[in-house]
């Protein structure tokens, strides 16, 4: 079955139940065996910017990559999120207007959502969700939201929204690129380690940051969708979580003829933003 269909499977099954979805048949191996298990949080309220697409990522990449997968949607903001069952959970790009709700369907599991990303599991966050970790948003109208406080950091609603090329350079090295729609500002706390570093865009606040990372609770506001753009820090992520849960992980690599498309982009991307760093090209 490719890829395609899998995602599928997922997308097409009930927007009111709880719908999961493994690549075991795909790799021809038994439905048991224990693969990396994902959340995917409330997509028909985190639908914007492509973030679909970042779920069909970790399917795409998981499935190359030869690591058994499962991933579970949650649907509903009442749904119980099983932790236990979990190595990763992803948390889709939303709109900022969804904050409030979010933070009073997880207050009751703050300590639930502390203890899985203490243990080492995977969180990542996508666009102004990531306001959800925050200490708090302020949004225009005067009114201002608290977060769960996970993240030492801000927000502050913009009267503009920021759109851009978005290139970040993270500690271990790696180069991201992606694209940046940003609908408030980011203040991170002085002892708030960020995600990255600005190589070109806006980022947190055009203070040379870009999104927060407390061990793997990771925060970022790049877009593309950014799992399908840098498949190599998708690949991480994987390993990441499935070695939260118990499995090794030294056999299960990808091989770069299978992502020569995409990384064919990134350069070419790279190329493009580095003739409007130079002034070539007016921006």
């Amino acid at each position: 079955m490719s890829d395609f269909k899998l995602f599928n499977e997922i997308r097409s099954e009930s927007h009111y139940t709880d719908t999961e979805i493994s690549n075991h048949k795909a790799l021809g191996i038994a439905e048991g065996e224990r693969g990396v298990h994902i959340l995917w949080m409330y997509p028909d309220v985190l639908n914007m910017h492509g973030s679909r697409g970042d779920a069909m990522a970790l399917l795409r990449f998981s499935n190359i990559m030869k690591l058994p997968c499962t991933i579970r949607r949650i649907n509903k903001l009442t749904d119980e999120i099983p932790f236990d069952w979990a190595d990763m959970i992803f948390f889709p790009s939303g709109d900022l207007s969804a904050v409030e709700d979010l933070v009073k369907a997880l207050i009751p599991v703050k300590q639930k959502l502390k203890d899985f990303i203490n243990s080492g599991k995977v969180v990542f966050t996508v666009g102004s969700t990531g306001a959800i970790f925050g200490k708090g948003v302020s949004y225009l109208d005067g009114r201002k939201v608290r977060g769960l406080g996970i993240l030492d950091m801000v927000f502050r609603q913009r009267q503009r929204v920021s759109g851009n090329d978005l290139w970040i350079n993270l500690p271990d090295g790696e180069e991201l690129v992606g694209v940046q729609i940003q609908m408030a500002d980011v203040k991170l706390g002085k002892d708030q380690e960020a995600f990255g570093k600005v190589v070109y865009g806006r980022g947190n606040n055009e203070d040379g940051t870009e999104g927060a990372r407390s061990k793997n609770l990771i925060f970022t506001h790049m877009l593309g969708p950014v799992l399908v753009k840098n498949p190599k820090f998708t690949a991480k992520l994987l390993k990441l979580a499935a070695g939260a849960g118990g499995i090794k992980t030294d056999d299960f690599s990808l091989e770069e003829k299978d992502i020569s498309l995409e990384m064919a982009s990134i350069e070419d991307i790279k190329t493009f933003i580095g003739r409007k760093i130079s002034g070539e090209i007016k921006w």
